[in-house]
């Protein structure tokens, strides 16, 4: 009989705050970031978390987020190239893109919010149309990851940077790249466009921020004078911060006029074609920048070192300015910078204009900070508005322990101590400490005992979040702390190559004499021949396992200390190590990647498993069983039987290294801890596993994999600089193939009816041979519909952005079935017309070449094209008549009831920011328009009193 055992599955996840880009959502008030696999939604004002968006069965890491500008869609990418829409509404999954081959790097929507441009780590750049859910195209062109997209809504262009050191600038009507800008020495980290896309901003390795002119966005002066200002080139392209002295002009000030025709061909390269003209380039404070960014106002350019450092730029708009001679130092002033309290990841404006002075900046230490700017009224400096950091560790996870009732966990890393309540999964305390290496609760739940790198043991009281006692307990780290079996002391081992008994003792309070205090007073030590990594006791308390730096592990006797056993056969050190509840067998996981089961009694080896593709760093048996858990650098937990030496499930969870592991009492659960900095909770579920059959479906799915593969040949289709926006991945393979198994068996189908109808038809004469004929039974697996709706509802089952892969599958013997149900299907008015123009479009251009010389083909393409253009012309006689009869319906609203549908103050208020640019520009069309309103009203009035 195969023998079941139950599944553990991920439950929860914590620790987390994040681990991508920041971004503000519409209102201000939340902050949206990646955390692992999941997307975390955290309300600034009151620091926890509102909302988490994910998928269950995805694994990958979200790599970033972006929100439309209208703040209802939020984009996020995927470290294995998907790309997933969320309705910030109701944080519904809308749809799926799948198309790179690599991380998706960056991501950016259009101004409605209907065209999403996304790039990755495969070089490539791919735009997405959201309303269809399907790809538009794909740009390729550049040598490494793509760093950055942005789109120029006023002329229909697209600008793209990479690692490679270019800026391309393409064309989204042709999809062609028009202009390539070179001159960069290290890979381009970032750029930016300013709101009314006039100035372009670049970023690299090094401590300036370059510029490009847009001349065809660019306004005439405010003053109506007519007279277009000089742009200045104030540095070379690839200068180093040092301007050389035959670069500057007379003054001495650096800036180069357009008059000095000697240097003008280093500075900048003059062309009737070029679409961006470079302008020179502004120094910061930083050794090295890695991000620039623009607020929607266009008042303030922020530059983000690589350390602690914001750099806020006052912006001047050029057709402000009186002066005949214009260059970037005049337009970019510093005006204050911004010191945060660790390394600079990432950082963000608010996504509408009403919040454009606040921004929210990710640090490198699992936090985020969110500032506001102040007006001028109130100085114009900047606060910290909120600071996420009490809910993540900024380090590893680097030992975990539950107390002895499973409500409290204690988590340490290299800054400080957290308690976290199991039911709510809230920090509750967090006290700062040094290096913690391991951890364990004291006896009542009320203390803590840590031991640390510096080679101390501190005990820490719950109530109060204080140290209450600090010993120096090794010379080296404190590699191991356990509690005794009769929970009176507990027992710590370090690199100093000694083992210490140490009992519980309560002292008076150094504050308050009659306050008592837990400490801890040495008993023994035992000294040992290497440095002490894992101890255990046994739970009769008969044995003491101490693993060594010298790859063995000695066995002593706990009462008299004595040595009992050696177990010796790893190569590299014991990295940790367990006993069961029954003292009968001892589990070692070592960092030569192997996991030794051992018995106790005698020291023999029973099993030898290669367990893991990296160094085991702890294993924990679950109480009361011979079944054990195993966590591992390699990022994997697995789940192990000891008695019959089986591997009986494998976790994928972790984005980092797992580096504790924390067993529940009962074992009906477990918590991991990783270098990824999220802590993980794991429940046993009533679902069986069976092991062979488990291990014939891993082995499936990994052949599988092998066709999602891609080999990155470069192969004449991949030098083009556009190409089809689709992937194909497993998901549309066995697409395709559903849509082939239902047109076989709607083809069945359809000739047994044929040949049904026949037999009645052959029958119609004798009465008898009619009822002879039993009636006709339709094939249950099409559910009682007809072979034609049968097929339409398979098809229409496939995701949208998968469609044309899953299509491309289908072979040319299928084609002439399917073209005759677009041709049934085109007929019927309950049929979308674009879907079927969509699928029928795509499967002539992918088998153009047998079409155009199969003759039995013309008749059905022919009728195929009239009946389309007619559903076409219907659909579009409808449409217009429709929006005929609302706009009537909205002029008789607004005349009868005196309401308007777009109300003009608001409308106004709302877009005030963006048209303070034109407002000087419109002064003389005041007037004129005053009179157009009069008139209006006038012709209202008038309107209404014939009406009446």
């Amino acid at each position: 009989m195969v023998k079941a055992y139950l599944k553990f599955i991920q439950d929860r996840v914590f620790g987390l705050i994040s681990t991508s880009n920041s971004i503000l959502d519409g209102s201000g008030k939340l902050a949206i970031t990646g955390c692992g696999e999941r997307i975390s939604i955290w309300d600034l004002r009151k620091q926890t978390q509102t909302q988490s968006l994910y998928e269950e069965d995805i694994k990958a890491e979200v790599t970033n987020v972006c929100l439309s500008k209208d703040g209802s869609l939020l984009a996020s990418g995927y470290s294995d190239g998907s790309i997933r829409i969320w309705s910030m509404a109701d944080y519904q999954l809308q749809s799926v893109f799948n198309g790179h081959r690599g991380a998706v790097t960056t991501m950016t929507f259009n101004r409605l919010g209907n065209i999403l441009v996304s790039g990755s780590k495969d070089t490539e750049v791919i735009v997405w149309d959201i309303i269809t859910e399907s790809g538009l195209f794909r740009l390729r062109g550049h040598r490494d990851q793509i760093t950055t997209v942005k789109l120029l809504e006023r002329s229909n262009h697209l600008l793209t940077s990479s690692k490679d050191g270019f800026i391309k600038i393409w064309d989204t009507e042709t999809q062609h790249c028009i202009q390539t800008i070179v001159g960069h020495r290290n890979p381009i980290w970032a750029i930016d466009v300013n709101p009314d896309e006039t100035r372009l901003c670049s970023c690299t390795s090094d401590n300036q921020i370059r510029f490009w002119r847009i001349p065809s966005n660019e306004r005439p002066r405010e003053d109506g004078s007519g007279i277009e200002p000089k742009f200045i080139v104030n540095t070379p392209i690839n200068s180093a911060v040092i301007i050389p002295e035959e670069a500057s002009n007379e003054n001495g000030n650096g800036i180069i006029k357009k008059d000095d025709d000697d240097n003008l061909d280093d500075l900048e390269i003059i062309s009737e074609e070029e679409f961006a003209k470079y302008y020179g380039s502004i120094t910061v404070k930083a050794e090295s920048v890695s991000g620039v960014r623009f607020d929607p106002t266009n008042k303030i350019l922020a530059v983000q070192s690589t350390g602690k450092f914001v750099d806020l730029f006052k912006i001047t708009h050029y057709d402000t300015m009186k002066l005949e001679e214009i260059s970037i130092v005049e337009e970019m002033r510093h005006r204050q910078t911004i010191k945060t309290s660790s390394k600079v990841r990432f950082f963000s404006f608010g996504n509408d204009i009403k919040h454009w002075n606040k921004f929210v900046i990710t640090l490198a230490g699992n936090s985020l900070e969110a500032y506001e700017i102040k007006d001028k009224e109130q100085g114009g400096a900047f606060e910290v508005s909120s600071t996420l950091d009490q809910a993540g560790h900024r380090s590893d996870i680097r030992s975990l322990s539950l107390s002895s009732n499973d409500q409290m966990l204690v988590s340490t890393s290299s800054e400080s101590v957290k308690i976290w309540n199991m039911k709510s999964l809230s920090c509750i305390r967090s006290i700062g400490c040094d290096y913690g290496l391991c951890t364990v609760f004291a006896p009542g739940n009320l203390h803590v005992i840590v031991g640390t790198k510096t080679g101390t043991i501190e005990v820490f009281e719950l109530a109060s979040a204080a140290r209450v006692a600090s010993i120096k307990a090794h010379e080296g780290s404190v590699w191991s702390l356990i509690l005794t079996p009769d929970l009176r002391g507990v027992t710590s081992g370090g690199a100093d190559k000694l083992v210490k008994f140490w009992d519980f003792e309560l002292i008076a309070s150094q504050e308050n004499s009659k306050h008592k205090v837990l400490n801890l007073s040495l008993t023994k030590t035992l000294k040992v021949e290497s440095d002490v990594l894992a101890l255990k006791y046994s739970a009769d308390n008969k044995f003491l396992a101490v693993s060594l730096l010298d790859n063995t592990v000695k066995i002593f006797y706990t009462d008299t200390v004595k040595f009992h056993l050696s177990l010796y056969g790893h190569k590299l050190p014991v990295m940790c190590l367990d006993i069961s509840d029954d003292s009968t067998l001892i589990i070692t996981g070592s960092a030569d990647k192997n996991i030794k089961i051992w018995g106790l009694d005698y020291g023999d080896c029973h099993k030898s498993f290669f367990a893991h593709d990296d160094s085991v760093m702890q294993v924990s048996f679950i109480p009361s069983t011979h079944h054990f858990i195993s966590v591992s650098k390699d990022k994997r937990i697995k789940y192990w039987d000891a008695d019959k030496f089986e591997h009986i499930q494998t976790i994928e969870a972790h984005h980092g290294e797992v580096w504790s592991i924390a067993m529940g009492s009962v074992g009906d659960f477990f918590v991991t801890g990783s270098h990824d900095r999220s802590m993980r909770i794991f429940n046993q579920t009533e679902t069986p596993i069976f092991v062979e059959s488990d291990r014939q479906r891993e082995m499936e799915q990994t052949w599988e994999a092998t066709l999602e593969e891609d080999t990155r040949m470069r192969t004449k289709e991949m030098l083009e600089e556009n190409a089809a926006a689709g992937k194909q991945t497993l998901e549309t393979i066995m697409a395709g193939e559903d849509i082939l198994d239902a047109i076989e068996l709607c083809v069945q189908e359809k000739f047994k009816i044929d040949q049904y109808e026949k037999e009645l038809k052959a029958a119609a004469k004798n009465q008898d041979e009619l009822n002879q004929i039993p009636p006709y039974q339709p094939n249950i697996i099409m559910l009682g519909l007809s072979p034609s709706e049968y097929l339409w509802n398979r098809i229409n089952r496939i995701r949208p952005s998968d469609l044309e892969e899953a299509l491309r599958v289908l072979p040319f013997s299928v084609m002439r079935t399917l073209f005759e149900y677009f041709n049934i299907w085109i007929d019927q008015s309950g049929k979308s017309v674009e879907f079927i123009f969509k699928c029928s479009f795509f499967l002539i251009q992918t088998h153009q070449n047998q079409l155009s010389v199969s003759t039995e083909f013309i008749p059905i393409l022919q009728h195929l094209n009239t009946s389309i253009k007619n559903r076409l012309q219907k659909e579009r006689f409808t449409l217009g008549f429709n929006r005929s009869a609302l706009s009537f319906v909205k002029r008789e609203i607004e005349i009868n009831q005196q309401y308007k549908f777009f109300d003009s103050d608001i409308y106004l208020n709302k877009n005030k920011n963006n048209n303070n640019n034109n407002n000087n520009k419109n002064k003389s069309n005041n007037n004129n328009n005053n009179n157009k309103n009069n008139n209006k009203k006038d012709n209202e009035k008038s309107l209404k009193r014939n009406r009446k």
